[in-house]
Formats: C-alpha cells, sequence, structure tokens
C-alpha cells in the first residue's frame, strides 16, 4: 500500500531505488511528511517488543 497526493500520485520519495513504483512515477516527495505515521521511526523498537511479548 503507498500513501498518495491529492492528485493521486503515490508518494515514492522512500521506496528503494528499484522499486517499480519509483520507476514508474518517478520521486514524488511526501507534501505533509508529519502527517498519520506516527510510528514509522519506530518500527524497529516495536518489532523488538513484539518479539519479546508474551503471546
Amino acid at each position: 500500500m503507498l500513501f498518495v497526493t491529492e492528485e493521486g500520485l503515490p508518494i515514492t520519495e522512500h521506496l528503494p531505488e528499484d522499486h517499480e513504483g519509483l520507476q514508474m512515477y518517478g520521486e514524488v516527495k511526501d507534501p505533509t511528511p508529519n502527517k498519520g505515521r506516527a510510528l514509522r521511526d519506530k518500527a524497529e523498537e516495536r518489532e523488538i517488543e513484539r518479539k519479546e511479548r508474551p503471546s
């Protein structure tokens, strides 16, 4: 799933260089980088927490 701009273009600035979406659309910057993705910088920390949590 990709986030899109108001124009409907997928935000591609964080995709790997060889990603199909980046090749198709070029680099599309996120117009609202602080909106809706508050935990994106905590992915590694959350994964460790998930593994250590008893199920």
